[in-house]
């Protein structure tokens, strides 16, 4: 009769990991390999918390964010000068919007 299971899965493990493996497969009267697929074919899967789109959308939002402190950061750096009171208030109200930004994809990651 053929071969149902034709995928094979390999994992490394150092000593330590694969004694307690062994120690716990001999315990249930299973060979290691058969251990391995019985705790991987009884575990329980999480459901992903957002569809592919919506982490697209998230990872846009925070490249947009990465950009815009970027070019906050660069600004500052070009001053050769002492930066002047009304640009350290208006990059404080930028970092403070962007700031609220990061807080509402944190809420979309929960």
């Amino acid at each position: 009769m053929p071969r149902t299971d034709n995928h094979q899965v390999n994992i490394r493990v150092n000593e330590a990991e694969y004694a307690k493996i062994q120690a716990s497969a001999r315990i249930m009267g299973l060979s290691v390999p058969k251990y391995c697929k019985h705790l991987v074919m009884r575990s329980k899967l999480k459901e992903p918390k957002l569809a592919d789109d919506e982490y697209h959308k998230i990872i846009v939002d925070l490249s947009r964010i990465g950009n815009n402190i970027n070019q906050i950061a660069r600004r500052l750096n070009q001053s050769k000068s002492e930066v002047a009171e009304e640009e350290w208030i208006a990059v404080k109200d930028q970092l403070e919007a962007l700031d609220k930004e990061v807080a509402h994809v944190w809420l979309r990651l929960r």
